[in-house]
């Protein structure tokens, strides 16, 4: 339970509410709220902001802004409470798919076509440049973790950024796709959660992240980018184009790791910064080749 429940909690519930916690979010804090009213009982999703939220360079107003036009497409939960500490949504009753479900064909065109419908919306007015948020991490992380590989590989991962990406990909991106934050109500209709990322971007970090966090493997992912074009034939993106853009999503997953874990001291973080660390190291030996 919550220490210290915020205002905006109690303002919006009666005297009598449970709170459940929620798994996912690791840098925020999830919970189930629920009430009895009237005879009936009211669910709702509440999302409180940790202290790493601006931390990592997100202003809760672009990411209001951002599921707002989501939900107003059906692709998130509709925002009932805005506050500067967190928010309070509709509850989505559903599931989040486990790896079997998640490698399925037929759910795979599912997060082809909502990713596809999404990056056709407009541009969100903020805009996430991916140089500029990995010097952040890099510029925020102490320099007892700063080393001569990772500025080296900083500086290849934005050298990539500047010279090998397609410069006609900006579109409307979440920019955290991973499993935990996609989820399928009892209608079958998929969501996506967690919009605190979200900004105008390059599509192709969406899909990367994808192929990262689903593990899905070549087949999986050439499957993704079939339907992908097909629900967005204007893209036409190559499997190739995903590869270079692997090598930036696994860089920004090892600096938020490092981040993540000087300022919590969780070995989650530390386990994740560890496999992120040898994946880049992997990465950049191929691209070498």
């Amino acid at each position: 339970m919550i220490k210290d429940i915020p205002e905006f909690v109690t303002q919006f519930c009666p005297e009598a509410f449970s709170l459940t916690p929620v798994l996912g979010g690791l840098s925020n804090y999830n919970y189930r709220l629920e009430y009895h009213l009237d005879g009936a009982v009211h669910c709702y999703f509440l999302r409180l902001l940790s202290a790493a939220y601006s931390t990592m360079d997100n202003k809760v107003a672009h990411e209001f802004s951002a599921q707002a036009q989501a939900a107003s497409i059906g692709l998130a939960p509709k925002i009932i409470v805005e506050h500067k500490q967190g928010m309070i949504c509709d509850w989505i009753a559903g599931q989040h798919w486990d790896p079997n479900a998640q490698c399925k064909d037929d759910n795979i065109e599912k997060i082809a076509q909502l990713v596809a419908t999404l990056h056709q919306q407009p541009l969100p007015h903020h805009h996430l440049d991916m140089i500029e948020r990995l010097q952040h991490y890099y510029q925020i992380i102490n320099g007892e973790f700063k080393t001569a590989q990772l500025e080296q590989q900083l500086a290849l991962v934005i050298n990539l950024i500047k010279l090998d990406l397609p410069r006609n990909r900006s579109v409307f991106c979440h920019h955290d796709m991973n499993p935990l934050n996609f989820i399928e109500d009892a209608q079958t209709k998929l969501y996506l959660l967690d919009w605190e990322f979200a900004a105008a971007g390059h599509g192709d970090f969406d899909i990367a992240t994808l192929f990262q966090t689903f593990a899905w493997k070549t087949a999986q992912q050439a499957l993704f980018l079939k339907y992908y074009n097909q629900y967005y034939p204007t893209a036409e993106v190559k499997a190739a184009q995903i590869d270079v853009m692997a090598v930036v999503v696994e860089m920004m997953t090892l600096l938020w790791c490092i981040v993540m874990y000087q300022q919590d001291k969780e070995t989650t973080y530390l386990t994740l910064w560890q496999q992120s660390e040898c994946a880049i190291a992997d990465m950049i030996s191929q691209l070498d080749d």
